[in-house]
């Protein structure tokens, strides 16, 4: 039936069902709809929530839970927002056992991390439809009467009431009017819309979601919202990428059980299906998270940030075979990026413009390389020449993250270090030399052509130095200039 100019009411919990017919304009009865009319129909509804003890996944817009309509049990994932990856009014059968089914248990995982889950609310929901009709069975509309009540411990903590009409395009002005003041006569309350369910649930799911959107900051924007914004768009690309993977382990699994099922032998089917899938793609967003903290290492917390770091190091290193072999470890790397996109470990700079604390970083790192490649010679160490690359290279992924705030001198400043660098890599190449034992293993010939290969490497080498030595004062006034000073 076609909604036309719907109308919402907050009613009294305990109103009788109101008489709302009127032969005279044409509203001749209300006929209780059932449940085979789908989600027109009336039906006793009972829900148990299940989340963290802060309702961290109500928070980021993740409703699990297990509910009973008309004497049926049944699980149920709903995730709107978190469209392709997570469902949206996803149900399945609930198990003898009871338990949570293991898929919706993984898929939820991002969102719970370490916390335990278990029930948090009970939902009680009655509705009752009623389609509202005129002479000759002409359907008015339908009028939809909810009671719902919330217990946590067993204690009702709330209760309301709502009912929304949906006119059809056969009901008349003066019908719509009737109906709406007969409502209000009783109590009702028009409204634009009903409170969100987090709101009539009250803390802590009123509280703030854990994977907000980025803020928009433009480049006088204070150093603690930059960070902020710049950390919640890496959580989200790396949630997305975990959640991804999550989804296509679980259609490799159902695929996997389909081909058992229907091939007893099971010859043909592809070994590739029975392999968990790779978690390449995750760890590449974790090595971008890794590369994005460390790049900031001027201005976040030193000893937060090495920590982070270094469990970032441990989980990539870790190699984990699949999405659901994830040490506990990156859950936890999960949890200190979410409480730094709340509040970035920045010290006293936090309210400094982010352009301003960034640049002065920049300038003074780049003062500091700048002083480091100048006193490089062609006969200096190789671990001389190695740090500066180094160096070059650390600062050029400083700068990197300096672009939606440094303007286009942060353009000019990473084009002259991509050609410092360009010049340094060959300059710095570390050439793996064998020792006195190696070479003796190698044998006589494989020696002299190892020792021929290394001479060629050590020339081309000693040729690159040449060159920088020789284009370094060319390439430091340009950098300097960009630093502000020459």
């Amino acid at each position: 039936m076609a909604s036309r100019n719907k109308v919402l009411f907050e009613l009294p919990f305990t109103l009788e069902a109101p008489r709302l017919t009127n032969e005279a304009l044409g509203i001749d009865r209300l006929l209780q709809v059932t449940s085979a009319r789908g989600k027109d129909g009336s039906f006793d509804r009972e829900v148990t929530l299940l989340d963290a003890p802060d309702h961290r996944l109500m928070r980021a817009g993740v409703t699990l839970g297990h509910r009973v309509v008309d004497g049926l049990g049944e699980w149920y994932l709903d995730a709107p927002h978190w469209e392709p990856w997570l469902p949206a009014d996803h149900a399945e059968p609930m198990g003898g056992s009871g338990d949570l089914p293991d898929d919706l248990a993984f898929l939820v995982h991002p969102f719970r991390r370490l916390a335990p889950l278990g029930p948090v609310a009970a939902v009680t929901q009655q509705r009752v439809c009623y389609l509202i009709q005129g002479p000759d069975d002409i359907d008015l509309g339908i009028l939809r009467d909810e009671r719902i009540t919330i217990r946590r411990g067993g204690i009702a903590t709330a209760r309301f009431r709502e009912a929304t009409l949906r006119p059809s395009p056969a009901m008349t002005p003066a019908q719509r009017a009737y109906l709406v003041d007969a409502l209000v006569a009783v109590g009702g309350v028009q409204v634009d819309s009903f409170p969100a369910a987090l709101k009539r649930l009250g803390a802590p799911g009123q509280g703030m979601t854990d994977f907000p959107k980025p803020r928009q900051v433009d480049d006088k924007a204070p150093l603690e919202a930059w960070v902020s914004s710049l950390l919640a768009r890496r959580l989200l690309d790396v949630v997305r990428a975990d959640l991804a993977l999550r989804a296509s382990e679980l259609a490799r699994q159902a695929r996997q059980v389909d081909a058992e099922q229907t091939d007893e032998r099971l010859q043909a089917r592809s070994s590739s299906d029975d392999e968990p899938l790779t978690v390449t793609p995750l760890l590449d967003e974790l090595c971008a998270l890794r590369r994005q903290v460390h790049a900031l290492a001027g201005v976040l917390e030193p000893s937060w940030r090495e920590g982070l770091e270094a469990d970032l190091d441990q989980v990539v290193a870790g190699g984990a075979i699949s999405i659901a072999a994830l040490p506990e470890q990156y859950y936890a790397v999960l949890d200190q990026v979410i409480a730094a996109v709340r509040a970035p470990q920045l010290g006293d700079l936090s309210r400094h413009p982010a352009r301003h604390v960034l640049r002065t970083q920049a300038e003074g790192a780049v003062g500091v390389l700048a002083t480091r490649v100048h006193e490089l010679s062609v006969d200096s160490s190789d671990a001389d020449w190695q740090a500066a690359l180094f160096a070059a290279r650390e600062l050029t992924q400083a700068v990197q993250v300096l672009d939606s705030v440094g303007g286009r001198r942060a353009g000019k400043l990473r084009k002259q270090l991509k050609r410092l660098t360009s010049l340094l890599e060959p300059a710095g190449l570390d050439l793996g030399v064998p020792d006195d034992e190696a070479l003796t293993a190698m044998g006589p010939r494989a020696a002299f052509e190892k020792g021929i290969e290394l001479q060629r490497s050590l020339d081309d080498r000693r040729t690159a130095r040449e060159r920088l030595v020789r284009d370094w004062p060319e390439v430091r006034t340009s950098l300097l200039r960009l630093r502000g000073r020459r």
